[in-house]
């Protein structure tokens, strides 16, 4: 078992040449077939301005064209980085309709895993990046890898960090992360145990049932019952950092259904403060 079929979103950020570096030679590393997405941003210019007499050209047109343009270089960026690398099998697209987070759930059926960048908060557009990354995050079928805005991850995945909490997004993460968690060296599942305060002792019955459950597949792993002193997403960063974790698997959460739906605080938490790369699935 392995991600036969990878979705690549070629976003337009600082960090995304290297980011797609990474991502390419991971495929390579898994003999992964790769999907390039390029998409165009969002325009700024208000669309009421309409086009102007007298052999003048509508602001919105040239904003348009200008995107079209970058996403079409962004896409051939890419496959000048595939060809460079010998990838046995990718193709590029540039889609010039749908707004990206809708291009890439459109699309996202027909992969394995996609792949997206962690929002760099010092960028400009940040809050747009995050908005795709929240879309694609708690709409998409299939299980999102994110990259982190800083540091290379150019062989990640040797330790990987399980947060189990029983619940349907943390059994859809660590069975879409099988391939993973196969490839790696040490695999750690913990389990944060928010009522060890008041019971004064710290159960560790949740966590042996996804262990045994991992060794039933071939996967031996460690388990970890901790009280956490801090919030949740906190806790799991902290205890990804003192197991040495370049790999983190978790299930997310979201409320909102009616509204915009929104991210759950320890995936807000993680989404915005990793360190390493996160395989989420909802």
């Amino acid at each position: 078992m392995t991600y036969p079929t990878i979705l690549m979103f070629l976003d337009d950020d600082a960090r995304a040449d290297v980011r797609n570096q990474q991502a390419a030679k991971f495929a390579q590393r898994l003999g992964s077939h790769v999907d390039g997405l390029s998409c165009h941003r969002p325009v700024t210019t208000g669309a009421g301005l309409g086009v102007a007499m007298g052999g003048f050209v509508d602001p919105l047109t040239v904003e348009l064209e200008a995107a079209r343009r970058e996403a079409v270089a962004r896409e051939q960026r890419f496959r000048g980085l595939c060809d460079r690398l010998e990838l046995s099998s990718f193709q590029t697209e540039v889609d010039e309709i749908e707004d990206a987070d809708r291009a890439i759930i459109k699309r996202a059926g027909l992969h394995d895993l996609l792949i997206l960048g962690q929002p760099d908060p010092s960028e400009d557009g940040a809050s747009r990046r995050r908005e795709v990354v929240d879309g694609v995050v708690l709409r998409s079928p299939r299980p999102t890898l994110l990259l982190p805005y800083a540091g290379r991850f150019d062989d990640f995945g040797k330790t990987a960090l399980v947060a189990w909490d029983g619940g349907h997004g943390a059994a859809r993460a660590v069975a879409d992360a099988l391939p993973l968690l196969r490839r790696a060296q040490t695999v750690h599942v913990v389990v944060f145990d928010t009522q060890a305060a008041s019971s004064g002792s710290i159960d560790q019955s949740p966590v042996q049932g996804v262990v045994q459950w991992l060794e039933r597949h071939g996967i031996r792993a460690g388990g970890h019952v901790r009280y956490p002193t801090s919030d949740i997403g906190n806790a799991l960063l902290s205890h990804a950092a003192d197991v040495g974790a370049d790999l983190l698997v978790m299930g997310c959460w979201g409320h909102g259904r009616l509204a915009e739906r929104l991210l759950g605080g320890a995936t807000r938490t993680v989404m915005e403060s990793m360190t390493v790369p996160v395989l989420m699935s909802h």
